[in-house]
């Protein structure tokens, strides 16, 4: 090629680059928006017993959020995932309190308990005051652990923290669809801010108190008679389940006479078990931090980010090991560090579950030999032959100016390249997308997916007929005009 045919070639380039900026720049974004709830998830999931689920449920960050109201107080899913998570918690909770009210609990809810828990809460909160009442084990481990706490500052100077803060952190900005949901709806309340640098000992100090009182194997056997997950941040479900733990423990009650006033089985609930590791049942809290970490380390190099994983961001016992489960599966040759890192950032459940639902839509469409990277806080998966798949594991897609802008990440300046959603996208958004080269699939499956409605447009805001154009009938002159 002349260098005159290459100069016309890079300036014909520039000119289709150009012109797609410019349209790109023109295109008109959406709000996200309420939709009707029986438009959005099956049936079943809106007709559980003991749960009423309000008509409506608004998309925020691409979830769709929902209000439950049950006989044990209200509930709050922020995705149809939890939603269903949260109806099949609802057996558990309705069992966990009929054993409450048990005889063989009624000793252990006496004086004694509440004397040893108020103790041990009063440590939990305020770890820098008395320990009076503490067995002496637990104190003094206490005492250890303040000498070793109290010298630290409030902010951890790692790498971690420098890479994640206001400058460098991939959720604060829009290469980042799970990060939408940490700006809080209208209406709402913003989070709280970070605990001071004491609350770690009272965390330490709580569950050294609870190894040394057996609660967490008793925890962990009544969660998995149940068939719920033991890390569950269902506070219905979880303050049950840490008061009839504490009951039994503190109350001498042995652990057969515990899950016998429990009852029931889990196949006899409707049980969310089906999808949970074993080992979230079998091993505490320490042995499984080191099976995962084991695990782990099969896929990740880099042993500092390992260990920040382990111990921060929103992750539960459950998710890090179902993080664990996907990588083994899906074999990836590079980018786990990449992934720990995003995942340490993580700040609620409902983002690391995003990430271990990408790996799962990964794992069913990506062919073993490739690789993971990220795009700001999003994971995608690069095959051998140059294949790139970007999951998206949300309820619904809207066109906002957020993701047009995530869209334009130089990552995706590919050919063969496909987006899989788990939900719906508007149709904004499938135009758009279609018009940036992406091949789309909506209602990926994957193990586990969420049960959605047959077709989530129902649910929509129904926007205003058209009116049709006149017909330009007449001479030349009026044809024109009409035109």
């Amino acid at each position: 090629m002349t260098a005159h045919r290459l100069s016309l070639s890079i300036a014909a380039a520039a000119l289709v680059l150009a012109t797609s900026a410019t349209s790109y720049a023109d295109e008109s974004f959406e709000t996200e928006p309420t939709l009707d709830a029986a438009a959005i998830v099956q049936p079943a999931l809106l007709s559980a017993p003991n749960a009423t689920v309000a008509s409506q449920a608004t998309v925020h960050g691409y979830m769709a959020r929902f209000s439950l109201d049950t006989p044990f107080g209200p509930l709050a899913a922020e995705s149809v995932e939890l939603l269903a998570i949260r109806q099949a918690e609802i057996p558990a909770i309705e069992t966990l309190e009929r054993a409450s009210r048990t005889a063989a609990f009624a000793h252990a809810f006496g004086e004694k308990f509440r004397k040893t828990g108020k103790s041990i809460w009063q440590v939990v909160s305020h770890p820098i005051g008395t320990v009076t009442g503490l067995p002496a084990g637990v104190a003094r481990y206490f005492r250890k652990q303040v000498e070793r706490w109290s010298g630290r500052a409030q902010s951890v100077s790692d790498r971690a923290a420098r890479e994640f803060g206001a400058d460098g952190d991939p959720f604060r900005t829009p290469q980042a669809p799970m990060s939408a949901t940490r700006a809080p709806p209208p209406g709402t309340a913003a989070p709280k801010p970070d605990k001071p640098w004491y609350g770690s000992v009272g965390k330490e100090i709580g569950r050294e108190a609870k190894r040394q009182l057996n609660y967490n194997t008793m925890r962990r056997q009544m969660a998995r008679h149940l068939g719920v997950d033991p890390s569950s941040s269902n506070p219905l479900l979880r303050e049950r389940l840490d008061a009839l733990a504490w009951a039994a423990v503190v109350g001498n009650v042995s652990a057969g006479a515990a899950l016998d006033a429990v009852g029931g089985t889990a196949a006899e609930v409707m049980s969310v078990g089906n999808r949970l590791n074993a080992l979230v049942w079998e091993l505490d809290e320490e042995n499984l931090r080191e099976r995962n970490r084991q695990r782990l380390s099969r896929w990740c190099s880099d042993e500092f980010a390992l260990r920040q994983f382990l111990r921060r961001g929103g992750f539960n016992d459950s998710l890090r090991t179902a993080l664990a489960d996907e990588l083994d599966a899906l074999k990836p040759a590079r980018g786990c560090n990449d992934l720990i890192e995003i995942g340490a950032g993580t700040r609620s459940e409902l983002e690391a579950r995003y990430l271990v639902n990408a790996l799962r839509l990964m794992r069913r469409e990506a062919a073993h030999g490739g690789e993971l990277f990220v795009v700001g806080a999003a994971l995608a998966w690069r095959s051998n032959d140059g294949r790139l798949l970007l999951p998206l594991p949300l309820d619904w897609l809207s066109w906002t100016s957020d993701m047009s802008e995530f869209f334009t990440a130089p990552q995706f300046r590919v050919e063969d390249k496909t987006v899989l959603v788990s939900g719906e996208a508007s149709t904004a958004a499938q135009r758009a997308l279609a018009a940036r080269g992406w091949h789309m699939h909506l209602r990926s499956p994957y193990p586990g997916a969420p049960d959605y409605a047959d077709d989530l447009s129902q649910g929509l805001p129904q926007a205003a007929p058209v009116p049709a154009q006149p017909l330009c009938l007449g001479d030349v002159a009026e044809t024109a005009a009409c035109l």
